[in-house]
């Protein structure tokens, strides 16, 4: 049985000639050889790994003929610097100063790129030379093949005649999908680039196009300047156009893609994205600028700038810029979906039992429906958060400091009400568990109010409250386990609950939207927003079962309502929270491991009618397929601004077909209205080589007396260019 050493250890068999000076000679030589034909890059990295400096060795015969040659023979391995070499014998001729390397060879280093070849002979300082039979591999993917490579300058690898694809060939002089041909191919290692000559690209063999020059990145640098993939893309308004991304590194921390997007309409596009990273934080800014026919004259555009920064004291400052020259332009050119933008500076800090955090928002509306004077354009918050431990009694203190104001640009009486007001909150909460299992908890806050109120002859100028609430919450939870690991939970809870008047009288421009859920089923206010606050004495019931299984399916059901002895006329009908008694909430919830999750929630009344039911639906299924679905109904409320029932459904899929085919689709449909506001569908293509994405989407341009615009997608990305991250596909070849 043959033992291979590695000759570092100075450990060599028997039969073995030569000595140490021999052996340190083939060390040195073949720690060159194994490094001459890999990138610059990689030689300046290993340099400095440690451990991965040493050199290893490793053969099955090795031999000195006289004084002039030393031979390696049979499965020769070296190991050097991040860098593995295999070959069949290497042989160093010292009087004719040159290394020969027989084959099969095979050059790996660290960041993926591979030579292979037949045969090699390089000088002995291994910067010049010639490698038969060379292919050289790039990221993985890109193979390039050529008749023979010369390698020069330590630097460039040049190879003739040459074949370049990614496909895989299954067999002997089968015809790759796509591959590139051509006369000259240069790889500069050092700037990571590949450079064609005379190249003819070919699908299935069928010459399509003939660039007489090509540059594309070699896959080891993922921030190379140069082309990105190209995409196809068909609208309605603007007809077939194309984008052609352009990647500009500036420096090692920020980039710049333009992409020109030219369409058959005449309409002309540059779109750009900067982005800059710095030691505390980092911006990103996108944008476009458009001169087309859907406005005929006028420059067309948008700017969205977002930043994030660590300062002292562990705050983050956020800042987000977003414009745009007129109202259907973002939808035109699918840009974004936002019908109103939101321009904002903002700064936060979260420490334990603290949170700070404060923003200022400017808003314009991009619905046509609206009037912007009307609503409020800038807003204001601010937040200060603390929570301490209680003495005495013990429980948790928590102090709030709320500020807002919001401001809108008309003046006129009622229409153009300005508001700005200060909420000073104390609160304590304890919770105690006694005989048989029954827990007892109470709640307690005094809460204080500062507002002012302009432009809205109907309310005081400046008014001011103080009020306390209270409540104390008794639950009986009863767990039953089972055999299998796995139990069952049911929980009646009661809660009574009071608050006072605030004696504040204002109008209400942020509490609208207000719904009975689990989630404020307890709650001291259901109104989101500061302009309102629950008052009045209520009980609040409510009946909690679950059943979890170990294998990690659950299910749970949740049945309460609401009570009220005062405060009656506080809520709309329509809200499921108005009356002495509240209509039925009922919620179920059904999650199976990370493969379903699904919640249905509904409010219905003495007669079982609805006034609001939602379904939630998340299914992952095998090989990746993915559906998720939300519908929604409510009934008509005034005081909600919705003077019509609302029935929508949203709901998006994604299935793979085969293994190489996958589907996606997606769609928003409004039944009030019998529209459907969005409908997309995709199909994708992807192997080893090859990646094709085909997409139609239809959707409204503004609101509903513009037509709708169908937008038609192409892209076609090759692996090996431009697509480094992408999980790599398995081959088409059967085992």
């Amino acid at each position: 049985m043959t033992h291979r050493a590695p000759l570092s250890t100075s450990r060599t068999r028997a039969g073995h000639r030569g000595g140490a000076a021999a052996a340190a000679m083939l060390l040195l030589v073949l720690a060159l050889a194994a490094l001459a034909v890999m990138p610059a890059r990689a030689q300046d990295t290993a340099a400095t790994a440690g451990p991965q400096e040493v050199t290893a060795i490793v053969a099955d015969v090795v031999r000195i003929d006289g004084n002039e040659r030393l031979v390696a023979t049979g499965n020769v391995e070296v190991f050097s610097r991040g860098t593995r070499l295999r070959a069949q014998s290497v042989t160093y001729d010292r009087a004719a100063d040159r290394v020969q390397i027989g084959g099969p060879i095979e050059l790996r280093d660290a960041d993926g790129t591979i030579v292979l070849a037949d045969q090699a002979e390089l000088d002995s300082e291994l910067t010049e030379g010639i490698l038969r039979g060379a292919r050289l591999v790039l990221d993985g993917r890109l193979q390039v093949a050529g008749a023979e490579m010369a390698r020069r300058q330590d630097r460039f690898n040049d190879l003739r005649q040459v074949a370049a694809s990614s496909c895989k060939v299954c067999e002997t002089g089968e015809t790759p999908l796509w591959e590139i041909r051509a006369s000259r191919v240069i790889h500069d290692q050092d700037a990571g680039q590949v450079y064609f000559y005379n190249a003819r690209f070919r699908i299935a063999g069928v010459p399509v196009f003939y660039l007489p020059a090509l540059r594309v990145p070699d896959g080891t640098d993922p921030r190379v300047r140069g082309f990105l993939a190209p995409s196809v893309r068909n609208t309605t308004e603007l007809g077939t156009g194309v984008k052609l991304p352009y990647f500009i590194p500036l420096g090692d921390h920020a980039d710049v893609t333009l992409t020109p997007y030219i369409t058959e309409n005449q309409s002309r596009t540059l779109e750009g994205r900067f982005r800059r990273a710095f030691v505390n934080g980092d911006i990103l800014a996108e944008g476009a600028v458009s001169r087309d026919t859907l406005e005929p004259g006028s420059n067309r555009g948008y700017l969205f700038v977002n930043g994030s920064f660590a300062i002292p004291r562990d705050f983050t400052f956020t800042f987000n810029l977003e414009t745009t020259s007129d109202k259907p332009y973002l939808r035109d050119y699918d840009y974004s979906d936002k019908d109103r933008l939101d321009s904002s500076v903002a700064l936060s800090r979260v420490r334990s039992g603290e949170r700070i955090e404060g923003a200022l928002t400017f808003y314009n509306s991009l619905r046509a429906d609206r009037d912007d004077d009307d609503e409020p354009t800038l807003v204001g918050d601010a937040r200060w958060n603390r929570r301490v431990q209680a003495p005495g009694p013990g429980g948790w203190v928590d102090l709030d400091l709320i500020g807002h104001f919001h401001q809108r640009e008309s003046t006129e009486d009622i229409v153009g009400r300005d508001m700005a007001q200060i909420r000073g909150r104390a609160g304590w909460r304890q919770r105690w568990t006694g005989p048989g299992g029954l827990r007892f908890s109470a709640r307690a806050e005094l809460t204080a109010d500062l507002k002012q109120i302009t432009d809205d002859s109907r309310f005081e100028s400046t008014q001011a409250g103080l009020w306390p609430q209270g409540a104390v919450t008794l639950s009986w939870p009863l767990i039953r386990p089972s055999a299998d690991g796995g139990h069952q939970l049911l929980e009646p809870v009661l809660q009574v609950a009071h608050s006072a008047d605030t004696g504040i009288d204002t109008a209400n421009d942020d509490s609208t939207q207000v719904a009975l859920d689990t989630g404020n089923l307890f709650a001291f206010n259901r109104f989101p927003g500061l302009d309102r606050t629950e008052t009045g004495t209520r009980a609040n019931v409510a009946l909690r079962w679950s059943i979890v299984d170990p294998k990690g399916v659950a299910i749970r059901l949740t049945g309460g309502r609401v009570y009220r002895q005062s405060g009656r006329g506080q809520f709309s009908q329509e809200s499921g929270l108005s009356g002495a008694e509240s209509d039925w909430l009922a919620q179920i919830d059904l999650d199976i491991t990370d493969t379903l999750n699904f919640r249905t929630l509904a409010l219905l009344d003495d007669d079982l009618d609805l006034s609001l039911y939602e379904a939630r639906l998340f299914l992952r299924g095998p090989f990746g397929s993915l559906l998720t679905s939300n519908y929604i109904w409510q009934a008509a409320d005034t005081a909600a601004e919705l003077n019509d029932d609302v029935s929508e459904l949203a709901a998006s899929a994604s299935v793979p077909v085969t293994r190489s085919w996958s589907a996606r689709g997606e769609l928003r449909r409004d039944f009030t209205v019998g529209r459907t506001n969005y409908s997309g569908l995709g199909v994708a293509y992807q192997n080893e080589c090859i990646r094709v994405d085909l997409s139609v989407a239809r959707r409204f341009r503004a609101t509903s007396d513009v037509d709708a615009t169908t937008t038609y997608g192409l892209s076609v990305e090759l692996a090996g260019f431009g697509t480094q991250g992408r999980a790599a596909t398995p081959g088409r070849c059967k085992n």
